[in-house]
């Protein structure tokens, strides 16, 4: 009698599968069995190539920002437009991935970032949450510092509460796509929000 065969599958769909469905429901929404239902593979099989639950977690988080996150920060370095029409495209560019009908909708880091608070995510994928948040607020604190530097921001603002400003915007782009807010709305909030720069 022949041994079973090992299931093939590809390791890059089926983790950005995994990303989906725990973007949609988020850490403690998400069961084994929605996971390998969406991976198309058995439990054995999740764990031999991803580890347990958190681990597959913490991985998705790191394949969102490299797919759906560092593609806006290009908007920023943009050598050709003014400070706030950069911001202004740097955030269209989120509330556009935010509103992607063919995305689960909203952030899967803000999603995350909300869970945090509590006792539903494991302290290693809280950590994995806090220092994706971490460089993001860095990256734009180190940006505005050489915009400031630069003359290209004016008043006594510091680097760190813009970028805490834009990364409030960011967030409240995302909560307001996942409960329903069109991309036209989220432009006038952008375009309001910007005016000041």
């Amino acid at each position: 009698m022949k041994a079973g065969r090992h299931r093939v599958f590809d390791k890059d769909i089926a983790l950005e599968q995994a990303m989906e469905v725990f973007w949609t429901n988020g850490f403690p929404g998400t069961s084994l069995t929605d996971l390998t239902t969406a991976m198309g593979i058995n439990k054995p099989s999740l764990y031999s190539a991803f580890g347990n639950k958190e681990e597959l977690y913490k991985s998705t988080l790191e394949r969102y920002v490299q797919k759906q996150g560092a593609i806006h920060t290009k908007h920023l370095l943009s050598a050709d437009k003014c400070l706030s029409e950069r911001i202004q495209d740097y955030l269209t560019s989120i509330a556009q991935m935010v509103t992607d009908p063919k995305l689960p909708g909203g952030c899967f880091v803000c999603i995350s970032t909300s869970e945090v608070g509590g006792t539903c995510i494991p302290e290693d994928a809280m950590q994995t949450i806090l220092k994706i948040n971490e460089a993001t607020k860095s990256s734009l604190t180190a940006f505005f510092k050489s915009e400031i530097e630069a003359g290209n921001v004016t008043g006594k603002r510091s680097p760190a509460m813009i970028a805490n400003y834009i990364l409030s915007l960011q967030f409240g782009l995302a909560v307001m796509a996942r409960n329903g807010a069109k991309l036209l709305e989220l432009n006038e909030v952008i375009k309001f929000s910007t005016e000041q720069f």
